[in-house]
């Protein structure tokens, strides 16, 4: 005789969610050998494949640069807040298991991060109901796997409205409509009363928009799992219809997962990311001749063509937006690459300007050019991103 299946709500009914922060706890308490938890996404051959899969989809919506803070919620044993440091940015660990951070901090200690942290990673126990951290202090916040554990969604995405900043964004890679009824799923419940909730986006937007957030984002998530014969290649890639087989795996890889996000108020990205930055430049002054071992003055004015607020200041001086100049021989050759630097007074939006004085000087007399551009430090030269670069000429004696 087969059990009765489990339904995730009645659960949630009788489980306080004090009670299933403790099941957290116990979970993560009686685990004997870490590793396997805290080597992830590299783990094992059949999940990293999935695991990668889906955190190149959430990265690539959460429009994440160098700097940002990101609150990794339901962090568990931190390896996602892991490769976050990694990529340089600031990782919040929250968790509602004791030894989970525990064992992320171990983590962070058995794996430094290559290049060191910007600066130290945090972990902060949940209380499920909470976060302890400031007001409008995170940049990104991201949910790996774990909002279908929530028993309070509403209270939960009221926190993350609360301590995201404006114009942040939240992240979400959670299972699909029907996840409760996997042979898994009713397994966790049945044994470590674990929640495994279905994931309604219908219900969740409600939820989210009532709070504030502003538009659903979603990624069309399919599967590592699926590929095809060459002629179906073919086929699909003339712009024929994908056969049955394709249109089944996208159908049921949608429906089994979703990588969805919200932002909080409107989205404007910035200079910590290579996204959006574009310039126009004109040059307004310059000495044409110089003596050697004397400042060379230059002034330029910068267009923000681009749709990225052009920082001015920022930790570690990442993605400072600045004037550089690059150093020429007359023929052409390259002699110093950040030969100057000219600095903004204050942050530059979309469709605004600012004029930058610059000053370099020479150690030996000759003909030089100057190309000038914009960079956004410690990411990318704004001419790499087609933008158009001034170049002048300079007689040194």
């Amino acid at each position: 005789m087969s059990e009765v299946k489990i339904d995730p709500r009645q659960l949630i009914q009788e489980l306080s969610v004090e009670e299933l922060c403790e099941t957290a706890e116990t979970y993560y308490a009686a685990i004997t050998d870490p590793i396997p938890q805290m080597a992830k996404p590299f783990s094992n051959t059949l999940d990293a494949p999935h695991l990668l899969y889906s955190m190149g989809m959430l990265l690539s919506g959460m429009r994440l640069g160098k700097s940002m803070t990101v609150l990794d919620f339901g962090a568990g044993t931190c390896w996602f807040s892991r490769c976050l440091n990694q990529m340089q940015c600031v990782t919040i660990s929250v968790d509602p298991s004791a030894s989970a951070l525990e064992m992320g901090r171990r983590l962070f200690e058995m794996q430094p991060i290559l290049g060191g942290t910007l600066q130290p990673p945090r972990f902060v126990l949940f209380d499920g109901y909470t976060i302890d951290v400031a007001d409008e202090s995170v940049d990104r916040i991201v949910c790996f796997d774990v909002f279908h554990h929530i028993p309070n969604q509403e209270q939960v995405l009221r926190e993350f409205y609360r301590v995201l900043k404006p114009g942040g964004i939240i992240g979400f890679n959670e299972p699909g409509q029907t996840h409760s009824q996997t042979a898994q799923s009713q397994y966790e419940m049945r044994n470590f009363k674990v929640l495994e909730n279905d994931i309604h986006l219908d219900e969740i937007k409600a939820l989210a928009e009532g709070i504030g957030f502003g538009e659903l984002r979603i990624k069309l998530l399919l599967t590592p799992d699926f590929e095809m014969s060459y002629a179906d290649y073919v086929r699909t890639t003339k712009w024929k219809l994908p056969p049955s087989a394709a249109r089944h795996n996208a159908v049921a890889a949608t429906r089994n997962g979703t990588v969805f996000f919200f932002t909080k108020g409107t989205y404007i990205n910035d200079s910590r990311s290579h996204t959006g930055l574009s310039h126009r430049l004109e040059v307004l002054s310059y000495d044409k001749s110089v003596t050697k071992g004397r400042p060379c003055n230059i002034v330029v004015r910068a267009y923000n063509t681009g749709s990225g607020r052009w920082l001015h200041e920022n930790v570690g001086d990442i993605g400072v937006v600045k004037a550089g100049v690059h150093l020429y021989k007359a023929d052409g050759t390259l002699l110093d690459l950040d030969f100057g630097r000219g600095v903004l007074q204050s942050d530059v939006m979309p469709g605004d300007s600012a004029e930058i004085p610059i000053s370099v000087t020479f150690t030996e007399p000759g003909e030089y050019k100057l190309e000038i551009d914009m960079v956004s430090e410690a990411i990318i030269w704004f001419g790499l991103l087609d933008s158009e670069t001034q170049t002048i000429q300079i007689t040194v004696t």
